[in-house]
């Protein structure tokens, strides 16, 4: 592929690999150390930057006095502002879909934000209404990486708010999901309200049971013994009958759609306790059960919001990934074409929702394409990270399909759209990310399956127990007994075996960097299978370097002094690579780049010229008469060392000197140095490790082999990754380790989708576990504390059916005490507890 495109990837055993062991300064930002390729200081006291975005932020933090970022920052990296000026976001259409007016005329929007990475970045943020006047509030949403913003639209615009904040590192994106938000916030507060209810009984409730069980030993007077039974009845009948209505609710539509739930038994055990105790307690005699079952109630609730919690963040991928396409786009006006063609034709700025399909759009350098469609005018150099994870730019033009998301990079395109919104590549990624998020766990699923057994056995066991204490006693005595039944075994221990554990592993895991959703993301991987690795960012560093260079020293600094004066992303990595502080400078004059084939310019009097091989020796063979330059390379050394660049799945570039063949350098992509231990450590527990890369054969080929893959996938589009994962995951366990913004979607229909640090965040939103470390050397940590949290639940529920048989055996002969009761039903709740506190999941180093 031309020069135009960036390399594939691979690590080559280089001749003369480079490696720079001086010592840089740092950047006054971020800290990283700076290239030598990077400007001097206008002074020698003025701060330096590792590149202009931390030179931006830096300048934003000074002008607005926001210097204690500095003092609250841990986790500082290069900042990476997009500097729009997104002018649609005051456009009226666009105010109608994202804004929300108050009746006091203060506006309210929410934005998505990027790179959010520590408590810094969100006081920075959140210190907008001191910089910016007009604006009232700013709340980040740490793990949503989320803003909502309160402003006055008469003082300020959006597109000012927006500005800003990118100018402190963080570019924006439109929240597309008000409504639902609105939506999961009632919820919360409904959950959060029956769970403080029930969290008051209980204590109250407690109290009153207290005394009762004091007065049995005490010979309590009669009267006093009413007294705190009605007081009991008065507390738990009104505050547990609002407390368990979500229970409720579900066991009346497991009913009605003829699949029994969990909450089934769970609202048999709490009406029958709260029904018979308020018959025993206007009757005077008999057993009450109010104390267990507030117990009971106020535990379920607390486990299921500590549940829902950990899992909201799934359902928000599909909308981070809709987020990714712009909201404005440059529609070519239709009555302005004339004779001159396109580039002649007016634009106007309109909101995305104002596009048709048919009409033609113009997208300039550094933008991002809104629709899906087809080039009608020009040709450019398209960046396709977002749906292809790898770094190599496509060539375009007229005629070639384009997709939104897809970045352009070189010259204006116009494109004729296609496909817009939900209905392109990304929003069809999108809605499948959406839907798959919402899938249950197979470990609830047996649970469920369990259920139905359950019922039929415990209310058969209660109507026999009615009939035999009424054939053989009193049926007022097989009443009492088959009640007691039906609230001892009330299935608490059940309900808390999955959850309980869960939130115990999960918070372990948490504390050393691995975040996990829960059940659905951690079930199936204690089962090994088949474990598809993405290639690059996730094996591979991500950041392409020279590995490889064949040719006399002294033109590495050449190179660098004509590459450092380019914006090409290949340019960036060789002048990263080639700039040795050790070196004197070198000044290059009349740089210009060829479009597509490399980049020429001239380095004290000698023309230099850099590019892919077809381009430099079509120049060198048309100039063979060229003088010879000193140290130029040989046909046959040019030959052998593109042999060795092409074999080990790195991109070949030359290098000439006055039309003369002088280096040969490849471009790739190093792989990690943890990745081949692991690997082989996943493989000794079973695991079949396949690459799955949207990259050149021979790039992923080469990268296979020297990482110990089982099998290698090359030039795999979103779509193929994502057919790939579920013929797979129809067969076996099937888990995907990715960290670009293509492989959301595999990383959903995964078993279990693993993002490793460094991840888009919509990857980060679809995978069910992402590891704050770099690589994948915690993969086969979280492999081993899933394993490990399963045999807790496993031993969970062993503990549940003990419980329930043994107090289901004492009512049922009738020797059941209502304090017996209440120490059972507790005790088992709390060894399930215990049980799951003493689990060795996610212990220790991982």
């Amino acid at each position: 592929m031309p020069y135009a495109a960036m390399p594939a990837g691979g690590s080559v055993p280089a001749r003369d690999v480079l490696d720079r062991n001086d010592v840089a300064p740092p950047c006054a930002h971020c800290g990283t150390p700076i290239d030598a390729s990077a400007p001097e200081p206008a002074t020698p006291d003025a701060p330096r930057f590792c590149c202009n975005g931390c030179a931006v932020v830096y300048a934003a933090i000074s002008e607005f006095g926001l210097e204690r970022y500095y003092a609250l920052s841990d986790k500082r990296q290069p900042a990476q502002p997009s500097l729009q000026r997104y002018t649609e976001y005051d456009d009226a259409a666009f105010f109608e879909h994202h804004v929300v007016v108050e009746p006091n005329g203060r506006a309210r929007a929410s934005f998505y934000l990027e790179d959010l990475r520590c408590v810094g970045c969100m006081w920075l943020v959140e210190s907008t209404p001191q910089c910016l006047q007009g604006v009232s509030e700013i709340n980040v949403d740490f793990a949503g990486a989320r803003a909502d913003i309160a402003f006055d639209p008469s003082k300020i615009s959006l597109s000012a708010i927006a500005s800003h904040i990118d100018r402190l590192g963080h570019p924006v994106h439109p929240f597309r999901g008000l409504d639902r938000e609105a939506q999961r916030r009632r919820e919360d507060r409904a959950m959060l309200m029956k769970l403080g209810v029930a969290g008051a009984a209980v204590g109250n409730i407690m109290l009153l049971a207290a005394a009762l069980y004091a007065g049995m030993f005490g010979a309590m007077a009669t009267r006093d013994v009413t007294f705190f039974r009605w007081a009991s009845m008065l507390v738990a009948v009104p505050t547990l009958s609002y407390s368990a209505t979500p229970f409720f609710r579900a066991a009346l539509a497991s009913i009605r759609s003829r699949r029994l739930h969990l909450d089934l038994p769970l609202s048999i055990g709490v009406v029958a306790g709260l029904g018979w105790g308020t018959i025993n307690v206007l009757r005077g005699v008999g057993e009450i059960y109010f104390d267990s079952l507030a117990m009971l109630v106020f535990l379920l609730l607390l486990s299921r919001w500590l549940v829902s919690r950990q899992q909201r963040r799934a359902s928000v991928a599909g909308e981070l990934l809709h987020a990714l396409a712009p909201r404005r786009a440059h529609r070519v006006i239709a009555t302005d074409l004339n004779a001159a063609g396109l580039p002649a034709a007016a634009t106007t700025d309109v909101p995305i929702e104002a596009i048709s399909v048919g009409d033609i759009i113009m997208v300039k350098p550094g933008e991002v394409l809104a629709v899906d469609g087809e080039v009608v005018w020009g040709e450019s150099l398209l960046d396709c990270a977002v749906l292809s994870g790898e770094s190599a730019l496509r060539d375009v033009k007229r005629g070639d399909a384009v997709a939104a998301g897809t970045s352009n990079t070189a010259q204006p395109i116009w494109i004729k759209a296609l496909a817009i919104g939900e209905a392109t590549r990304l929003g069809r990624l999108a809605r499948f990310v959406d839907e798959v998020s919402r899938r249950k766990a197979p470990i609830e699923k047996m649970v469920d399956q369990m259920t139905g057994r359950f019922v039929a056995v415990v209310l058969s066991i209660a109507v026999l127990t009615l009939v035999g204490w009424g054939v053989l006693s009193s049926w007022g005595a097989g009443m009492e007994h088959a009640m007691a039944l039906l609230v001892v075994t009330c299935p608490c221990a059940l309900a808390l075996a999955t959850p309980v554990a869960m939130a115990i592993a999960l918070s372990r895991a948490a504390k050393r960097g691995i975040l996990v959703k829960g059940a659905d993301a951690i079930e199936r991987l204690a089962t090994p299978g088949v474990l598809f690795l993405d290639k690059t960012g996730t094996i591979t560093e991500g950041r392409s370097a020279v590995s490889y260079w064949e040719g006399a020293a002294r033109f590495r600094s050449v190179v660098a002094a004509v590459e450092q004066l380019s914006v090409h992303p290949i340019a960036k990595a060789i002048a990263r690579s080639l700039g040795d502080a050790t070196t004197p400078a070198l000044t290059a004059t009349d740089v210009h780049e060829e479009f597509g084939y490399g980049i020429t310019g001239t380095v004290d009097g000698a023309m230099v010229q850099i590019g892919s091989p077809k381009w430099i020796l079509a120049s060198t063979a048309s100039h063979h008469n060229a003088s010879a330059v000193p140290d130029e390379l040989t046909g046959d050394a040019v030959a052998a060392a593109l042999g060795t660049i092409r074999t080990a799945g790195a991109s070949p570039i030359l290098v000439a000197v006055n039309h003369r063949v002088v280096a040969v350098m490849g471009l790739s992509d190093q792989i990690r140095q943890d990745t081949r231990a692991t690997i082989a450590a996943l493989q000794k527990r079973g695991w079949r490790v396949e690459l799955l890369s949207g990259d050149e054969q021979a790039a992923v080929a080469a990268v296979a082999a020297a990482v110990g893959a089982d099998a290698a996938h090359a030039q795999a589009s979103p779509e193929q990754k994502l057919a790939m994962v579920q013929t797979s995951v129809a067969k076996t366990t099937t888990l995907f380790v990715g960290d670009g913004v293509n492989d959301a979607a595999a990383l959903s229909a995964a078993t279990c989708g693993i993002a490793v640090s460094g991840s888009a965040e919509v990857s980060m939103e679809a995978a069910g576990v992402f590891l704050s470390k770099h690589g994948i050397a915690q993969v086969a940590s979280v492999l081993d504390g899933a394993s490990r949290t399963i045999t807790t639940i496993k031993r969970n529920f062993r503990i549940s059916l003990f419980y329930n048989v043994t107090a289901g055996m004492l009512a049922v002969t009738g020797v059941i005490h209502p304090l017996i009761a209440a120490l059972f039903m507790p005790l088992s709740s709390l060894s399930v507890v215990a049980s799951s506190m003493v689990s060795k999941a996610f212990k220790g180093n991982v």
